[in-house]
């Protein structure tokens, strides 16, 4: 692929923003893509073009700077004629420019990734404000434009403000990180050169902003030398910011606590960074806001313990780490008992390094930006494009959001290709094979147990499709005999979910997915309200009739962890792990499967029937409109993928077998 970024700064510029654009470009760079980055020519001493680990990189003069941001007259003429030569463009934001990249892409054709690394946080002041308001609006533009958003944390995601109203089109990919080894010697030999032998060190690094809360540590410092006379802070960043003026706030408090701060400017070699985080007892991200902060798995993988705010997006890493302590936002007295009881107790909170990389692995991270980009590109093509619209105009009729995803993330998972051979297990009516007959020349089949539904599958799949009554639990078909196999909504029904798994796996080739959905056990309130009032007051849910809801012939519903781990069990590998929608209208399963599915079944309203979709035209005045229009519009909330222990209708996993 040919691959254009766009951002204000890049490499040598430093912020954990440029560190992240400059490993996703390297990273693709590598994999043989043709990478570009169009950027600000922030220091007259760079040159204008060069290429650096294979990432060639285009400057632009700018005329001046305003706030965090640069005038770049040229940026219309660069940005078009590059955007022509791309197959796709990632743009990171905040940028000023994002609506205009937005624009030329759609003129040109060419699809376009928005990577949100934070809301944009503004200081004090009109002129700031004004910057806020207008960088704001044209990245809103910008959104609107796009139809992928990736951001660094679920966490963060569900919590944006500025993404709330994207929800649906945002995916969360951990960003890369990668940090050396520390040298001990080394960290030894700087400690003592820098006078703490015998300090508690706490170490904090980046910019010295107001987002960044290091006053917050500042204001804590009494309270920790009064716990522990050793305490010492050492800063790494750069404290001359100049579109900002906290450091100059905090002057009274550095002043009266030098004895206790060692500056160490900015380190822009990694081996030194990950020295300094070796030499630092634990380290501080008492942030006010934070998309991610990536300086805290570089501490980790360092071998320090953080001490995080609690705030969206800055405690995911120590979340899903275990590697530190969460403390109250804005609150100085929080912050010190946590890094007190992190520096009395450190073998506690100390994880191995491997433990660390497993969880914020850069190779993952760049296959999973190379497979969104590359899904953009195909999708830009006519041919993809037209298999969309098919999609949505097969989709328009069903009423169920969950049932929707669950259709387009089954077909995502498959990846179908012409010469396929797909089984789908327990397949109902056929509403699987019926898609996925309309998309693609794949050879289909399906076996369900039930003689009723088979009958029904018949008139409505395609002639090719080969159908076969049996249970999953011994299915008729040789070992290998499947490139890919679907399991939807079936496990919950089995009295043995492992043994049929496992069948399952046995007919399904070496290298074969297995795309598996499942109801999850923490389902919205509001999607099944009466059982989930049943289960809170201790009473069996309703597994049967019009009140069944979520639970309706149901042996089991799953957790993520459940799921996890019973596909794990079954030797299969797992790829990848999603659950959505958590916003619904209430009492939405009764209303589809209880009320809406009755009317099909009597001939009430046939055309709300999903197999129907062809009969509906979506008149303005039809009320079958007005309900599916209500229900698209509470769906719009929801995220891609919802953050883990957020509660959702559905759970589904891309399985291989290895």
């Amino acid at each position: 692929m040919k691959i254009l970024s766009i951002l204000t700064y890049y490499h040598p510029h430093w912020t954990g923003l440029t560190a992240f654009a400059r490993r996703i470009a390297e990273g693709l760079a590598a994999r043989g893509h043709e990478v570009t980055v169009l950027t600000t020519r922030h220091d007259r001493a760079l040159p204008a073009t060069e290429v650096r680990a294979g990432v060639r990189i285009v400057r632009m003069r700018p005329t001046a700077f305003v706030s965090r941001g640069a005038v770049l007259p040229s940026f219309p003429f660069r940005a078009a004629s590059l955007i022509r030569r791309h197959d796709v463009v990632q743009i990171h934001t905040p940028l000023f420019e994002s609506a205009l990249v937005a624009r030329l892409c759609r003129a040109f054709g060419r699809p376009m990734l928005m990577t949100h690394h934070g809301d944009l946080v503004m200081p004090a002041g009109l002129g700031n404000r004004f910057v806020e308001r207008v960088v704001v609006s044209q990245m809103s533009a910008a959104a609107r434009a796009t139809p992928w958003i990736s951001t660094l944390s679920a966490d963060y995601a569900a919590h944006s403000d500025f993404l709330r109203p994207f929800a649906s089109r945002v995916r969360a990919i951990t960003p890369p990180v990668e940090m050396p080894v520390p040298q001990q010697a080394e960290t030894a030999s700087w400690r003592s050169t820098l006078g703490l032998a015998d300090r508690k060190v706490i170490g904090f690094a980046g910019r010295f902003v107001e987002e960044k809360g290091f006053d917050y540590l500042l204001q804590a410092l009494p309270a920790l030398v009064d716990a522990e006379p050793r305490i010492h802070l050492v800063y790494a960043g750069d404290h001359r910011v100049v579109y900002e003026r906290f450091y100059d706030r905090c002057r009274p408090l550095l002043e009266q606590h030098a004895g206790r701060i060692t500056f160490l400017g900015l380190l822009r070699d990694s081996q030194q960074l990950a020295n300094f985080y070796a030499l630092c007892d634990v380290f501080a991200l008492p942030s006010r806001s934070d998309c991610f902060a990536s300086v805290q798995v570089e501490a980790m993988l360092s071998g320090t313990p953080v001490v995080a705010a609690d705030i969206p997006g800055a405690r995911e890493v120590v979340q899903r780490t275990g590697m530190g302590r969460l403390v109250r936002a804005r609150d100085p007295g929080s912050l010190a008992e946590g890094l007190l009881e992190v520096l009395h107790a450190p073998d506690r909170f100390v994880r191995p390094r491997g433990a660390i990389q497993a969880v914020f692995d850069p190779d993952r991270a760049i296959s999973e930006y190379e497979e969104v980009l590359r899904a953009m590109v195909t999708a830009a093509s006519p041919a993809m494009s037209r298999d969309a619209d098919a999609l949505a105009r097969i989709l328009r009729n069903d009423a169920d959001p969950a049932n929707r995803r669950r259709v387009e993330t089954v077909r995502e998972y498959l990846d179908l290709q012409p010469r396929d051979v797909v089984l789908d297990c327990g397949c109902g009516l056929g509403w699987h094979l019926k898609v996925i007959g309309e998309l693609s020349d794949a050879r289909l089949h399906g076996i369900d147990v039930s003689p009723e539904r088979l009958a029904r599958a018949r008139r409505e799949v395609h002639g090719r499709t080969q159908l076969a009554l049996g249970r999953i639990e011994a299915l008729p078909y040789r070992e290998g005999s499947f490139d890919k196999a679907i399991l939807s909504e079936v496990l919950e029904h089995l009295a043995d979910d492992r043994a049929g798994l496992l069948e399952v796996r046995r007919v399904v080739r070496r290298g074969g997915i297995v795309a598996i959905t499942v109801p999850n056990r923490n389902y919205p309130f509001w999607w099944d309200p009466i059982n989930a009032l049943r289960e809170r007051v201790g009473l069996p849910p309703i597994r049967r009739g019009a009140l069944g809801g979520i639970w309706t012939d149901h042996v089991r519903l799953y957790s993520r962890h459940d799921i996890v781990r019973l596909v794990r069990q079954a030797d299969l590998v797992v790829e990848d792990v999603r659950s959505f929608v958590h916003y619904c209208v209430p009492f939405a399963h009764n209303l589809v499967y209880g009320v809406g599915k009755a009317l099909v079944e009597h001939g009430v309203a046939p055309r709300a029937d999903r197999f129907r979709y062809a009969d509906n035209r979506r008149s303005r005045i039809d009320p079958l409109t007005w309900a599916l229009g209500a229900i698209d519009g509470i769906d719009r909330l929801n995220v891609t993928s919802a953050p883990e222990g957020q509660s959702t209708v559905c759970i589904c996993v891309k399985a291989r077998k290895a």
